[in-house]
């Protein structure tokens, strides 16, 4: 929580950083979001929060991460990759708004939950 705090105490908005990122490595999902700004927000917030579940072994996890799963079936098929590189690209962004003394006391934690949703992600 200290890198999510941290990034917050800057009040750096990391959700058009992540999808800049997101839409420089994979151009092709861009036409996925007609109106990135309603999703944008709840896709970034859905992401941390179900990192931050599965670091304290929250009953809903899950269901929560089965559930974007399958929700973004209905945009055709998402890669392992795209997946991997959203949740990579998700805590990265986080690390830098949080400032160097944060990432490095955090960061590898939010990484383990990281390995944890993707796995989950891929089974």
């Amino acid at each position: 929580m200290v890198l999510l705090e941290a990034a917050g105490e800057r009040e750096i908005d990391i959700v058009p950083l992540v999808f800049d990122r997101f839409f420089a490595c994979h151009p092709e999902t861009r036409e996925l979001f007609p109106n990135l700004e309603a999703a944008a927000g709840r896709m970034v917030n859905e992401t941390l929060e179900a990192l931050v579940g599965l670091a304290e072994d929250a009953w809903w996890v899950n269901t929560t991460i089965i559930n974007f799963v399958d929700l973004h079936r209905n945009y055709g098929t998402i890669s392992a990759a795209q997946w991997h590189d959203w949740i990579d690209m998700t805590i990265d962004t986080l690390a830098e708004a949080g400032g160097a003394e944060a990432a490095g006391l955090s960061k590898p934690a939010w990484q383990a939950q990281a390995a944890r949703m993707k796995a989950m992600i891929t089974a």
